[in-house]
Order: C-alpha cells, then sequence, then structure tokens
C-alpha cells in the first residue's frame, strides 16, 4: 500500500515567490522546499524511507497569485524536460 504525500503550494512568507509544503502523511512530517531541486531531493529520501511505494497529492492555497503559481508550473515543465 503507498504512502500518500501531500505537496501543498503556497506564497513563500519570507520573500516574493512560493514554497512546496511536503508532508508525509503517516509520520506527519513536514518538510519545506524552496526551489523544486529541493523538492526532488526531499521526497526521495521520504519516499526512500517508505520502500518507494508513494503517492503525491498536490494542492495550492488560494491566496497563492497566479504569478507564483506560473512561476511554479514552468519551472516544473523545465525541471521535468531536464530529467
Amino acid at each position: 500500500m503507498s504512502v500518500v504525500f501531500r505537496a501543498h503550494i503556497q506564497n513563500n512568507p519570507t520573500n516574493d515567490g512560493w514554497v512546496i509544503c511536503l508532508t508525509d502523511t503517516v509520520k506527519h512530517h513536514v518538510e519545506i522546499c524552496q526551489n523544486l531541486d529541493e523538492f526532488a531531493a526531499r521526497i526521495e529520501i521520504m519516499g526512500d524511507e517508505c520502500g518507494g511505494d508513494i503517492q503525491v497529492f498536490w494542492s495550492k492555497d488560494d491566496s497563492l497569485s497566479q504569478a507564483h503559481f506560473d512561476d511554479l508550473y514552468n519551472d516544473m515543465a523545465r525541471f521535468q524536460k531536464d530529467t
């Protein structure tokens, strides 16, 4: 049975940008990822800890600006192209 992770996108409270709050719903552990490289590294580590059988459910904060969402969307497209 897969472990469910939640990836919640929200405005970065410390600068003009976004963060991804990555939550392991079994351990109730939260990691704050400042960029996609950090997200990829953390999800790999956290996934390995539970045997690699994971599902990620995405959500976004209602206050996330369209510009920040577009920025993340474009970063994800570039990230997928590069990997």
